[in-house]
């Protein structure tokens, strides 16, 4: 009959309204879920990442301050280097008869250039230096010079012949410039002196 039907089409209405929130619900609860489980997979692998950084770093540990002789990450390291030098010099039996380092920022209070970071790269510090002595105490000067501990790079050699005025024994001057190298942010180092200039 007419009255059965319309209330079979009333109850249907209701069962509909009534079962309405909960399909939005499942359906929402499963985006949910599908969200969380995509962010666990990240999370995962950020984890392993992390995992394989401290294994890395825990094999890179014992070079660590080896590298940090080769490259220092604390600014120029104008003393070591001097030092080195001079210590060079004095195994070659040669005589420094000039040396001079680039410039570079020594300490700012507004600025860290020398603070790791990502940004940090590796800076070049010009150096020239002039030894004489005898050609083989040159020779092993420049030797010892290349395979010294701290990194360096050779730009140019010169040779030339020098007479000495004490007992007329033939010497040789050598003339070496090139760089060696240091970590820092070059942005802020470039700022740091940018503004000492600036401030003189």
């Amino acid at each position: 009959s007419l009255t059965l039907v319309l209330s079979l089409f009333v109850t249907a209405i209701f069962i509909v309204l009534a079962l309405k929130p909960t399909i939005t619900s499942i359906v929402t609860l499963r985006k949910t879920i599908a969200e969380s489980e995509k962010i666990l997979q990240k999370l995962d692998s950020k984890v392993k990442n992390l995992e394989t950084a401290a294994s890395a770093l825990e094999i890179a540990k014992p070079y660590l301050s080896t590298l940090n002789l080769d490259i220092p990450n604390q600014g120029a390291n104008y003393s070591p280097l001097t030092f080195a030098v001079e210590n060079l010099a004095l195994q070659s039996g040669t005589t420094i008869e000039s040396e001079s380092l680039g410039s570079t920022l020594l300490f700012s209070r507004i600025l860290s250039p020398f603070s790791p970071n990502r940004k940090q790269g590796v800076v070049a510090l010009p150096f020239s230096v002039r030894v004489s002595g005898s050609y083989g105490g040159v020779s092993m000067f420049l030797k010892n010079l290349l395979t010294m501990e701290r990194v360096i790079s050779i730009d140019s050699v010169t040779l030339s012949k020098e007479v000495s005025s004490k007992n007329e024994t033939s010497q040789v001057a050598l003339n070496i410039t090139g760089n060696a190298y240091y970590l820092a942010d070059e942005a802020q180092l470039k700022q740091a002196l940018d503004s000492s200039k600036g401030g003189k």
